[in-house]
This record gives C-alpha cells, structure tokens and sequence, in this order.
C-alpha cells in the first residue's frame, strides 16, 4: 500500500482529530497536495499566522483565519466537509479555549477532518479519545 491510500484510509477512518508526526512534514504536506488532486474531498492548509488557503489555490488566503483561535472558529463554523491540515500547532495546543474548540469539531454534526501535522504533536490527554495517531518517519527515495 502506498502513501497515498495510507493518507486517505486515516481520512475515512471516522477519525475527526488525526496527528502526524513525521520528520519530514514538508513530503507529508505534499502527499496531502498529490491527493487533493485525485479526490473529491476540499483540503485546506494553515501554517502560523498566514491563515488558511485551499490547497491548489494559496494564492487566496481565507479572510480572518491567521491566528489559531479564529482559524478554529471559522473551522467549527463551516457548513462543509473539509480536510484542514494544520502545521505545527503545538503551541496552540496549549490554550484551553483552542481544545474546546477542537473537541467542538471533533464531536459535531459536520463531519470535518482537522489534521495536526508536525515534528512532534503534543495531544492534550483531552483530546487523546478523539484522535487518530500515526508517528512515523518517512524515507526519500534514492
């Protein structure tokens, strides 16, 4: 099985929350790229203060999702099934608002997927039930 089923097997596992902890997310961040173009599925990617684009699109940035608390918001908020990959959230993960909020998303009724993508993802024990968690490391090929 290839990268790409594995990405998208963790996608459908009924999962709201998933982390990822890989030495390499940038190939991870790319993968997610590669699916998007083959899937029906809308992915989106936020990365610090820069806020949040749709993947094939980041030259349009989503209005008023920059810092963690309103790119959860708008999150929560959606009315959509959406993929949202977030890179390096740790520090966000350490606000109680912002865990709230994620186990909003994760126990909903609009089935989204928030992906928590990093070298290491610091899971609140809070949001260990909810989440689905692969720690690897990804080899280049050559």
């Amino acid at each position: 099985m290839n990268y790409l089923d594995q990405l998208d097997q963790m996608l459908d596992a009924n999962f709201r929350l998933i982390s990822i902890e890989t030495y390499d997310p940038d190939r991870v961040t790319d993968l997610f790229t590669q699916l998007s173009r083959f899937s029906n599925k809308a992915f989106y990617y936020w990365e610090d203060i820069q806020g949040l684009h749709r993947i094939g699109a980041s030259h349009i940035k989503i209005p008023r999702t920059g810092p963690e608390n309103e790119l959860l918001t708008h999150i929560e908020g959606s009315k959509h099934f959406g993929v949202y990959i977030l890179r390096d959230f740790n520090d966000a993960l350490e606000n109680e608002k912002n865990i709230q909020n994620l186990m909003k998303i994760a126990s909903g009724d609009i089935n989204k997927v928030v992906v928590l993508l990093g070298d290491f993802v610091n899971l609140p024990k809070a949001l260990v039930p909810f989440t689905l968690r692969s720690k690897h490391q990804m080899r280049q090929a050559g």
